[in-house]
């Protein structure tokens, strides 16, 4: 009888997570200022808005455009620091009719072009939102299929987003990009599991999901059942580091929140909050657990819109200090 030995290891992996920043939340710090306070708070990668809704705080699109020597610039002071960009984000309507959608399209157009020059492989974006007809003059969220107009002004707004985004997805292959998340926020045409897996049916494999989790805890949806049936075939592209807290009196009550967006926090059925503030550390590290063994390997990038903190730069600390102790990294 022979007698035989098991070694029990652990297989090893790459490490799967960084911690990333979208840096608009650090919109009142110059440039070498924000990148100082990432670095100081083991901030590894950047997210940085290149315009359409963002304004841009820390990144001159034409400029680097134009300028080599700008970019080079730019660049020395990110590498200066140990810091990388992870992602550009054009996130906005670039379906919208009018004015707002032209202007969001050329930022992505944009955006695509400078990517190409910066070797940028990731945009993270919106999906967008069309109007309800040709004759239409706002973006229209249809949320019910009766009466039966609204499956009618679905399938409308489901062409023109389509035919857009296979542009779009063209012009990002030429320029080098493999990636555009689209993120899971609500006015959007993509904002669940289905909706992504329409468009990116569509559309093909370079369209994903920027998962963020804060918007699916006040939609009702559960974030964890998301990233596990959004690996199986690596629909996930990006992930936001972000929380909502729930005010469970007043969902109740309302169900669908109407309360302006800046009203007094005590007066709406959600907030959006810091990191660990609305769900603790258990739920986040079943979450990264999730995304994980689902397969993604990516940067988590906080995202911050706190009412109730001082200042967003605590905000941004704070998150960071808790994704740290509960990514897989």
């Amino acid at each position: 009888m022979t007698s035989e030995k098991v070694v029990f290891a652990a297989p090893r992996h790459p490490v799967p997570m960084s911690l990333c920043l979208f840096t608009d939340g650090l919109r009142h710090l110059p440039f070498e200022e924000m990148l100082d306070a990432c670095a100081d708070m083991g901030i590894e990668s950047l997210e940085l808005g290149t315009g359409a809704y963002s304004v841009a705080p820390h990144l001159n699109l034409d400029e680097l455009l134009e300028s080599e020597d700008a970019r080079k610039e730019y660049l020395d002071a990110i590498e200066k620091r140990g810091l990388k960009i992870a992602a550009f984000n054009c996130s906005g309507n670039p379906v919208a009719p009018g004015e707002l959608g032209k202007r969001h399209r050329e930022d992505m157009e944009k955006t695509l072009e400078l990517a190409k020059l910066m070797g940028v492989d990731t945009v993270v974006a919106q999906s967008g939102l069309p109007a309800g007809g040709p004759n239409d003059e706002h973006p229209n969220w249809i949320t019910h299929t009766f009466p039966p107009s609204c499956s009618e002004i679905m399938e409308y707004q489901w062409g023109v987003t389509i035919d857009y985004w296979k542009k779009a997805a063209e012009k990002a292959k030429t320029c080098g990009v493999e990636k555009i998340a689209l993120e899971n926020h609500p006015y959007n045409m993509v904002f669940n599991v289905s909706t992504i897996r329409r468009l990116r049916d569509a559309v093909g494999p370079i369209i994903g999901l920027n998962l963020d989790p804060s918007h699916m805890f006040f939609m009702g949806g559960d974030p964890l059942m998301v990233a596990k049936e959004l690996t199986k075939d690596n629909c996930i592209l990006h992930v936001h580091g972000k929380d909502s807290r729930i005010n469970p009196e007043l969902k109740g009550l309302e169900a669908i929140e109407l309360h302006g967006y800046d009203d007094d926090a005590h007066l709406r059925a959600w907030n959006y909050v810091a990191v660990g503030y609305g769900h603790d550390h258990l739920w986040w590290k079943e979450f990264f657990g999730n995304l994980v063994a689902g397969g993604y390997c990516g940067p988590v990038s906080i995202e911050v819109e706190d009412p109730l903190m001082p200042n967003n730069e605590i905000a941004i600390r704070k998150s960071a200090e808790f994704l740290l102790d509960t990514m897989l990294k």
